[in-house]
């Protein structure tokens, strides 16, 4: 399957793995909306692939712990870009540090953005989703939302979070099986951040680390699968 001329919304995409996708995924000639928090640093990433690319990318300012926002987001995608053919759920927030250490608000907002929001923005498209001749709904969730898996320096407001995504793709799948929307998903452990405008990007760090270029590498791999192939979960670390 090639990306080429697809239309896909990405969320958290003004920084870290979100903004490394939109770049790599516009190198493959992926038409872009990208949504976040900031709309200034949505227009910094914006910017470098119009000068990577030549793309003018559509950015979207998205609060995912607020479900007001999720909601005029998902309403404006629905509105504005009825030729979506897919939304990539990376948006979410990380909070480390133990129980008694964590906020009210923190954990609301922590377990918000990677789990209502998503569920909020996916009502409002599966519609014009289901409507186009094939679509994707792929998730960033973490080897935290793994079952019996280390906390590796996450909360557990985090890891339920986390759960929380894992839980959203496995019964998303089932209700979508049968239908032309794939419904796939990454569990990427612990990785450092690392852009494609790094004239080191495609190098292999000396220690073996695990960085957002894998992370990419996987995304784009299972999104260009051919249609029959559904990736359902695939974990690196």
């Amino acid at each position: 399957m090639n990306l080429s001329n697809r239309k896909f919304a990405i969320t958290g995409a003004s920084r870290g793995l979100g903004a490394a996708l939109a770049i790599e995924m516009a190198r493959s000639g992926a038409r872009l909306v990208l949504l976040a928090r900031s709309s200034a640093a949505l227009q910094d990433v914006a910017s470098a692939i119009l000068e990577e690319t030549g793309q003018q990318v559509v950015t979207m300012t998205c609060d995912l712990a607020s479900s007001d926002s999720a909601t005029e987001a998902g309403a404006r995608l629905a509105g504005e870009h009825k030729d979506l053919d897919g939304l990539i759920h990376n948006g979410a927030m990380w909070l480390s540090g133990p129980m008694g250490e964590v906020s009210d608000i923190d954990i609301q907002a922590c377990i918000a953005s990677a789990a209502i929001g998503a569920l909020i923005l996916t009502r409002h498209l599966l519609p014009q989703l289901r409507a186009r001749e094939h679509a994707d709904i792929h998730t960033v969730v973490s080897t935290n939302g793994l079952p019996n898996r280390p906390l590796d320096g996450a909360s557990v407001p985090f890891a339920a979070a986390k759960s929380a995504q894992a839980g959203f793709v496995h019964g998303l799948a089932q209700e979508l099986e049968h239908t032309n929307v794939r419904v796939t998903s990454v569990f990427p452990g612990d990785f450092d951040d690392k852009s494609p405008l790094d004239p080191d990007w495609d190098a292999l760090a000396p220690d073996h680390t695990l960085c957002s270029r894998e992370v990419v590498k996987a995304i784009l791999f299972i999104l260009n699968q051919p249609r029959k192939v559904a990736i359902s979960s695939l974990v690196i670390q």
